[in-house]
């Protein structure tokens, strides 16, 4: 047993736990709950962000908006992803600290005065099921093979051992009497179109290929949205903190990511879906999975998605928020305007010019006036991001689509 993982584990769970009924599921209902847990410099653990969610918007929804709710709408709320903009909020928060001289649990200013992480100073994320995309495609065990009505089937292994393309099968018959056959788990998330590679659809083990980037599914057609397989393997390659946040604070990285018991879990699928498969990526953290499962996860009795997503940040304000189609719980587009998540784009571009603006921390020298620039350009001028971003999109990325630039050219009103 990892102890770590399983103090994660129980962390986020309890966290959960603690929480108010709503947001959460029915009974019938299952959820994907993800988070993020500090040890700080004494080596204390501490839940600083969690979330829960399974929906994403289509493309035609995300794409069919006024200009006035551009980045006020959660394209996509998947649990590993609202975890991940939760930290985000937690980072500007400790970041205002420490640009006030007050104390922070993670930043301390250098000899040079450059904003840096205090020694000792981890990160550790906890996700209650395997991510979507490539990190979910792995043969199923013993105790998971499906029963078969023909007479006399193939038993299949796979060798998944090659980085990219189609899993390499090796096959003996099986008996009469076990009636079986092994199969591989499946993924929603389809390959991106621009890849070489595409899923074959054959029954059993060949249904996908592996390596490949992915699209999460949407209803009714495609996202535009990344897997989170995919979206962990950039967080692991250039930083979990955004362009945004890159202009102030260093990369920052997930030391481990620990994976909820009670669900089907493979470490080498998930070292290749976070790290192996990309040939200019260095750094892989430790991948564990924990005994302690998530209650709400999908099972016998809860197969419906719960169409709500709950995401806390350990800040002080309002820490938690329940959200609902990309929207704070109970706001209708008519009523939408102004009345915005915390942790939307707009709401986050909003903390970022007001920490520009008050202690005018751009980095290399940016002339402009941070409140006439929109969204899109103040992330582009995170020079060293996405310099980093560029290179690793010609490699092993380079499949990685642009999202419509006309989503992120907003200002604030």
């Amino acid at each position: 047993m990892n102890n770590l993982a399983e103090r994660v584990a129980c962390l986020c769970c309890d966290k959960y736990d603690s929480l108010k009924k709503t947001g959460k599921p029915k009974e019938n209902e299952w959820t994907v709950l993800a988070g993020i847990v500090l040890k700080d410099s004494t080596q204390t653990l501490s839940v600083i962000s969690l979330a829960t969610g399974t929906k994403c918007l289509s493309g035609t929804e995300l794409m069919d908006v006024e200009k006035w709710e551009c980045g006020s709408r959660l394209s996509d709320s998947h649990a590993e992803v609202l975890a991940r903009r939760a930290f985000q909020r937690y980072l500007y928060n400790q970041l205002d600290l420490v640009l006030r001289n007050k104390s922070s649990n993670i930043f301390e200013h250098n000899e040079s005065r450059k904003i840096i992480l205090k020694e000792n100073v981890s990160f550790h994320y906890f996700c209650s099921q395997t991510p979507c995309g490539d990190c979910s495609i792995f043969p199923q065990t013993d105790d998971e093979l499906v029963p078969t009505d023909e007479s006399c089937v193939k038993r299949r292994r796979i060798d998944i051992g090659e980085a990219r393309g189609a899993c390499t099968l090796t096959s003996n018959v099986a008996s009469r009497e076990s009636n079986t056959y092994v199969d591989i788990h499946r993924t929603g998330a389809k390959c991106v179109s621009t890849e070489k590679e595409q899923d074959l659809y054959h029954p059993g083990l060949n249904y996908h290929v592996i390596g490949p980037l992915r699209i999460k599914p949407g209803r009714g057609d495609r996202t535009l949205s990344m897997s989170c397989s995919d979206k962990l393997a950039k967080w692991n390659a250039i930083g979990i903190q955004g362009a945004l946040l890159s202009r102030l604070v260093p990369p920052i990285r997930i030391d481990t990511i620990c994976i909820g018991g009670q669900c089907p879990f493979s470490e080498a699928a998930m070292r290749r879906g976070v790290h192996e498969r990309f040939a200019d990526v260095a750094h892989c953290p430790d991948i564990v999975q924990s005994e302690k499962g998530f209650a709400h996860r999908k099972q016998t009795t809860r197969t419906q998605p719960c169409p709500s997503s709950i995401i806390w940040c350990a800040v002080p304000g309002r820490q938690l928020e329940v959200s609902v189609d990309g929207r704070k719980q109970g706001v209708t587009k008519k009523k939408a305007r102004g009345n915005y998540l915390t942790i939307s784009r707009r709401e986050l571009f909003s903390t970022f010019l007001k920490i520009v603006d008050e202690f005018d921390k751009i980095e290399n020298g940016e002339k402009n006036h941070p409140k006439k620039i929109t969204y899109y350009h103040a992330k582009q001028s995170s020079t060293t991001y996405q310099r980093s971003w560029q290179k690793l999109k010609f490699g092993s990325f380079q499949a990685w689509p642009d999202k419509p630039t006309h989503l992120q050219e907003f200002v604030l009103f």
